[in-house]
């Protein structure tokens, strides 16, 4: 959506765009603050965001295909 932006034929139309942009924005916004309140998405903890990626990684490698 970002780059259908500036390059919408008509005013009224950018502006439906940048309305359904900002909106995906405020949602995203609201979803982290919830997990990050609930200690369930550990942004600022580098240490702790690693280590959910290797358990996440080694949990699909332990999965039969």
């Amino acid at each position: 959506m970002l780059g259908a932006i500036p390059e919408t034929a008509t005013p009224s139309l950018r502006k439906v765009f940048r309305k359904h942009l900002n909106g995906a924005i405020d949602t995203h916004a609201k979803i982290f603050h919830c997990l990050y309140e609930r200690n369930l998405y550990p942004a600022y903890d580098f240490n702790q965001l690693l280590q959910n990626d290797v358990d996440v990684a080694n949990q699909a490698l332990s999965q039969p295909f």
